[in-house]
């Protein structure tokens, strides 16, 4: 089954399914992955209409639900991929492993992309300590070792060098999501892919790695191309319940809330724009005097003056920019003393700003298919 982005659509449900996804439409208003479920007149029959996420929902049946976007899939990935965004784990039910995969085998083409480009580079290589138990022995005498390990016995030696290997954590952090792929039932092309990348990894250690430790990787000149790969490595770590549980089945639930992926990507592209400039994103401030708080999605600061103020709106174009959006724009402005702003949307049509008063909000096209040729207006 699948469904479009707050599109309502027709599916025929069990009862234990039924009852299943009501749980999702009860949750918290922001994050709801159904905003509604309503009977038609034919029995079984149900109205569905998802909010903005993307992935897949395992049901208790065995079935499934594919949450497609209303944008190409193609930018869907570029968003998670440069954002680096988290799934959301929405539930822990499996899906049909032989079916098509949708969001899980574009995630390891996108990944298989990276890291065949990296490949093609040369994987880069680091000094990292070695241990030689065996002569000849070079570097320095192992101390710790030769007295904790080998009761210091004359006859036994441990020493350590620095040696020059493709051995070095973000190599690691590559080989551990290639390893989490080469248990994921994927498509033909997607599985080819993952499996053709083995052999470059086979002088990389395979040692246990979190999503979290990815994330903390600090990246040097050398390491900075691995900028994107680890990116899909940490979102493929945190989505282990990509692997199979049982025979035939693999843990599909796999969702992504599409709205925060478009903030965090936002936030990273001012980053690249406003180089010499700090981003807060996002920003908290006070809206009202009697204490109410406001939440923007981005701002720009030189020391410690605001510059600019964007907020990312994940809408249909055809409703960019909305008065809603507007003059949420026009009372930040307001109050943070600004005389203009931006909105930020997925778009690649120019739209026109709109002055409110003595407050201008522009409006600005942004896709990763653009990316270095942002439409503004």
């Amino acid at each position: 089954m699948e469904v479009v982005e707050y599109r309502p659509a027709q599916l025929r449900l069990a009862a234990a399914e039924l009852d299943y996804l009501l749980g999702f439409v009860r949750a918290a208003s922001g994050s709801r992955v159904l905003r509604s479920i309503t009977p038609t007149r034919e029995p079984g029959v149900f109205e569905v209409t998802p909010g903005s996420f993307v992935g897949r929902l395992g049901l208790p049946s065995g079935r499934w639900i594919d949450f497609l976007s209303r944008f190409p899939l193609s930018d869907v990935v570029q968003l998670i991929r440069q954002s680096g965004r988290r799934p959301v784990l929405a539930g822990t039910l499996p899906a049909d492993a032989v079916a098509r995969n949708f969001l899980i085998d574009a995630i390891a083409l996108a990944y298989t992309r990276e890291v065949e480009h990296l490949i093609g580079r040369g994987l880069v290589k680091g000094y990292e300590p070695r241990r030689y138990a065996w002569p000849p022995y070079p570097g320095r005498l192992d101390v710790a070792h030769h007295v904790s390990k080998l009761a210091a016995r004359p006859d036994r030696l441990a020493t350590v060098a620095r040696r020059l290997t493709v051995d070095i954590r973000e190599n690691r952090a590559l080989a551990a999501a290639l390893d989490v792929l080469a248990r994921v039932p994927l498509g033909r092309n997607a599985a080819v892919r993952v499996a053709a990348l083995g052999p470059a990894f086979h002088r990389v250690s395979r040692t246990s790695w979190r999503a979290d430790d990815v994330g903390r990787i600090r990246l040097t000149n050398l390491t900075v191309p691995y900028r994107q790969a680890l990116a899909l490595a940490e979102t493929i770590l945190r989505s282990q319940s990509l692997a199979p549980t049982s025979a035939g089945l693999a843990g599909g639930s796999l969702l992504f809330h599409m709205p925060k992926v478009w903030e965090t990507y936002v936030a990273q592209w001012l980053r690249r724009t406003w180089p010499q400039h700090d981003v807060r994103a996002p920003y908290s401030f006070a809206l009202t005097k009697d204490g109410q708080t406001a939440e923007a999605d981005a701002t720009v600061w030189a020391g410690n003056r605001l510059v600019a103020l964007y907020d990312a709106k994940y809408k249909w174009p055809d409703h960019a920019p909305d008065r809603a959006d507007v003059y949420q724009m026009v009372t930040y402005c307001e109050r943070l003393g600004l005389p203009e702003c931006t909105l930020v949307y997925p778009v690649e049509a120019a739209r026109p700003a709109v002055t409110v008063g003595s407050r201008t909000v522009h409006v600005l096209g942004l896709m990763p298919s653009l990316d270095k040729d942002v439409v503004s207006g």
